[in-house]
């Protein structure tokens, strides 16, 4: 990664423990779906960012490379599907 895109990661990112949705690319119908999950991650991005950039530099932690195990509905098609690609699964800070 070259300066620039380091120094844009680093000024996107938020340094205190905060709460984020997960949000995942759907396998069904191609939009983007909330999973209904939340997690707490320090260092976090400000905005939505896939945990493949996120982490691109570093070890994705245990709970968030368990996300690509988790099985969601599809609510378009109602069918199920898991999102194994780290780049189509976003996290996405709470409003609160």
């Amino acid at each position: 990664m070259d300066r620039i895109t380091r120094l844009a990661v680093a000024s996107t990112a938020k340094s205190s423990p905060s709460l984020y949705e997960v949000h995942v690319g759907c396998n069904k119908c191609g939009d983007v779906h909330n999973m209904g999950i939340t997690v707490v991650v320090e260092g976090g991005p400000a905005t939505k960012q896939n945990i493949s950039a996120l982490y691109q530099e570093k070890s994705l932690p245990k709970n968030l490379a368990d996300l690509a195990n988790n099985s969601i509905s599809c609510p378009k098609t109602g069918r199920q599907s898991t999102q194994k690609n780290h780049q189509q699964i976003f996290l996405v800070p709470t409003k609160s």
